[in-house]
């Protein structure tokens, strides 16, 4: 599937990570979306090291597009 060639989420362990099911990330983003948060590959697009990140919410990634802003 594409998807799994796609994702740039490093947590393998993730029972949602698209390599350990056949539905691509649906199943990330549906749990992002319940939760009100934004799925990690938005946070790996921005800057590749999200070591240490824990807040994924609506609010948590303005705070990390605001610190990691490269204009």
């Amino acid at each position: 599937m594409k998807s799994k060639n796609f994702c740039t989420c490093d947590d393998l362990k993730c029972p949602l990570h698209p390599s350990n099911h056949e539905k691509g990330c649906d199943l990330c983003i549906q749990k992002c979306l319940r939760k009100k948060e934004i799925p990690s590959c938005f946070f790996i697009d921005i800057n590749s090291d999200i070591k240490g990140i824990d807040d994924f919410t609506y609010e948590g990634f303005a705070k990390f597009l605001e610190e990691n802003n490269t204009k």
